[in-house]
């Protein structure tokens, strides 16, 4: 289905929405190899829960999901998605895990462009830098387990760009679920 919105005079528009999505609280007591390796503390994982089941009763799902490959994000977004009952297409980069917003940006602009909610799972810093890059230099502060919507208008993702988004909104646990 395609997104839609209406410019200044009414007229519809092509409209790609990003989620970002940063991973749950992750568990420092835990025993892990390396950074990479470290998993969700149970906090991290009911927030994971929550704002799947959050997404899914407002009717955001994003159709194509891209995730670090961190095993904190891997189970952020299996837990979401499970209690979501999300059917949304699961891509895992190792990229994601230390990426730039410069290259968080790339694989945006090279994805399909029949897709019109796509998602990314990430980290920080790069989750509120990218924020900031893409919408007009918004600078939120970005807790674990938040998601943040931006939308463009635009037909192609290659057209994702620098101050071209609008922040639509931005879900933290803690104000999401008092």
């Amino acid at each position: 289905m395609r997104e839609q919105q209406r410019d200044y005079e009414g007229e519809e528009v092509a409209c790609k929405k990003l989620y970002i999505f940063r991973h749950g609280k992750s568990d420092w007591q835990a025993k892990f190899s390396n950074d990479h390796e470290r998993p969700l503390s149970k906090r991290g994982e009911d927030a994971a829960e929550r704002m799947g089941r959050h997404l899914a009763s407002v009717k955001q799902i994003p159709e194509l999901v891209l995730c670090s490959s961190s095993l904190r994000t891997k189970q952020t977004l299996a837990l979401a998605t499970q209690k979501g009952v999300w059917r949304s297409q699961v891509l895992y980069f190792r990229e994601l895990y230390l990426a730039s917003v410069e290259e968080a940006i790339e694989l945006v602009q090279k994805q399909d462009d029949g897709i019109n909610k796509l998602m990314l799972v990430a980290h920080e810093p790069m989750c509120s830098s990218l924020i900031a890059e893409l919408a007009l230099g918004a600078n939120v502060k970005f807790p674990t387990a938040s998601i943040a919507r931006l939308s463009f208008s635009a037909k192609h993702w290659r057209d994702v760009r620098a101050n071209k988004g609008r922040l639509d909104w931005l879900l933290t646990p803690k104000v999401l679920f008092k």
